[in-house]
């Protein structure tokens, strides 16, 4: 399945308001493991915004975070 994925990376100084965004666009059966086999850290979460895209968070457990969001 092709995916438009949202990419947003938050560290703890300036956390959501002032993350980095980017958007990637990601063929996979498996967004779980995409993000295993990608990400800079691992995962913490993973469950679905208000669209019902998928959302996956990642993180070192100190601050820094990557958000990955799915959207068909």
């Amino acid at each position: 399945m092709e995916y438009e994925v949202l990419v947003e990376e938050i560290n703890p100084c300036g956390g959501t308001k002032h993350c980095v965004k980017s958007f990637l666009d990601v063929q996979t059966d498996d967004p779980e493991g995409y993000v295993r086999t990608n990400a800079r850290f691992p995962i913490m979460d993973v469950g679905h915004n208000a669209d019902g895209d998928l959302v996956i968070t990642t993180g070192d457990g100190k601050g820094y975070m990557t958000r990955y969001t799915f959207s068909a």
